[in-house]
């Protein structure tokens, strides 16, 4: 085969650099670069190609046989740091859910469907509006004393306390059940962990061996007594622990940086946010187009599993490939006007949840979670308006913001 590193490889005038701020925190303007002008190419200080176009994007991930998950995200190599605890999603021989293909992930997958369905998430609505309301209310104090924080305050706590629900632990877990979830998306911000000491996550891998195993004795309706049901699926206790260490990335960290998103861009997009104060009904369509607009997970990881092509350009076995949902949900040729924020939209085919065998197992949830967050926040104030600088988080693949300080006021 000729080297189709060469020919591929992007040229020093490419606006995307993964490596650079100014990429993540706006990556945007070079995604377009990419569909335009290379959409398909090869960044040679990563070894790794990057896939920018909604067919291209959609194409890899309907297609596992082709384009492996397993093969793609166990070759993240910043998954592997010696020193830290060998949780990580993609670690050698741990099998997770995003890090499996099938038959073995629908198998897995089926495993533990079951509290993730239509049913089990319209019995669990109310008490996620509850919770959000409750959240927002204490938002709404805080700004009276001057300090009121959206992640803080809101985005944060919020599916914190419901994954506590549906794992069936107490909800005054949810500092720890926060800080757990950092120690694993560390991995994913530009500089890697920052901390990488072997005891990192000790405690809460102790937390759920020791839960999973109370519930294989005295089993319940909650998500931990599936989850400890999961060795009839083949899983071992190491693996069951990981899956564990997966809902906290997946069913937390996500839906924090997707409501963070949103609200940055309610305040950079005034008309919008003066639309939504005046018609609280439209927090749904708000919601799916915000998903779409500024999504959380950028993109995650395949790689070939023989030679293939791709976009025109042919990919060498074993090829590494990080496929941009975030681009992909941009793109001129499948969303009209993508760079605009339309809440008519229709149809709105995003893929901020993936696409395929690999579809969040969890975005009818993270959805409830959204529209009741922003809901609350409608309804009970009079308006949102910035208080100081939002601090975006150190990644390009799990895109949010840390900090976002703010005034409301009460309607």
């Amino acid at each position: 085969m000729k080297s189709p590193h060469r020919a591929a490889e992007l040229p020093p005038s490419c606006p995307f650099d993964p490596d650079q701020a100014a990429t993540v925190s706006d990556p945007y303007p070079g995604y377009r670069w990419l569909r335009e002008q290379a959409p398909v190419s090869y960044l040679a200080n990563h070894d790794l190609w990057v896939v920018s176009r909604y067919a291209d994007v959609v194409e890899v991930l309907s297609d596992p046989y082709r384009f492996s998950s397993q093969l793609g995200m166990g070759a993240v190599q910043s998954l592997h740091a010696p020193q830290s605890v060998d949780y990580r999603i993609g670690a050698p021989g741990v099998r997770v859910l995003i890090a499996t293909d099938p038959p073995e992930h629908s198998r897995l997958r089926r495993a533990v469907l079951a509290p993730f369905g239509r049913s089990a998430i319209a019995r669990l609505t109310p008490r996620i509006e509850r919770v959000a309301a409750d959240l927002v209310a204490d938002l709404v104090a805080n700004a009276e004393r001057g300090d009121a924080e959206i992640y803080r305050d809101l985005a944060a706590p919020l599916p914190v306390l419901v994954l506590a629900e549906l794992l069936g632990v107490p909800t005054g877990m949810r500092d720890e059940f926060r800080e757990w979830a950092s120690v694993i998306t560390d991995d994913l911000d530009a500089n890697g962990a920052t901390d990488t000491r072997l005891g990192r996550g000790y405690d809460m891998f102790r937390y759920f061996y020791t839960e999973i195993r109370r519930r294989k004795h005295e089993p319940s309706d909650d998500l931990l007594s599936v989850v400890a049901a999961t060795d009839a699926a083949g899983l071992s206790d190491r693996e069951v622990m990981a899956f564990c260490a997966f809902l906290l990335v997946a069913g937390v960290e996500t839906t924090t940086n997707l409501f963070t998103n949103l609200i940055d861009t309610l305040v950079r997009r005034p008309e919008v946010r003066r639309r939504l104060w005046a018609a609280p009904e439209l927090a749904e369509p708000v919601v799916e187009e915000a998903l779409r607009y500024d999504t959380s997970v950028q993109g995650l990881w395949r790689a070939t599993v023989a030679d293939d092509r791709l976009g025109g350009v042919d990919l060498p076995a074993g090829a590494r490939l990080l496929v941009l949902f975030g681009s992909a949900n941009r793109d001129d040729e499948t969303f009209a006007d993508a760079d605009a924020f339309d809440l008519e939209r229709s149809p709105n085919p995003h893929l901020a949840f993936g696409y395929g065998h690999h579809r969040c197992l969890g975005a009818g949830l993270a959805k409830v979670e959204l529209v009741a967050a922003l809901r609350a926040l409608v309804t009970a104030t009079g308006g949102l308006a910035p208080r100081g600088k939002f601090v975006r988080r150190d990644s390009l693949v799990l895109r949010g913001f840390s900090a976002q300080p703010v005034t409301v006021w009460p309607r």
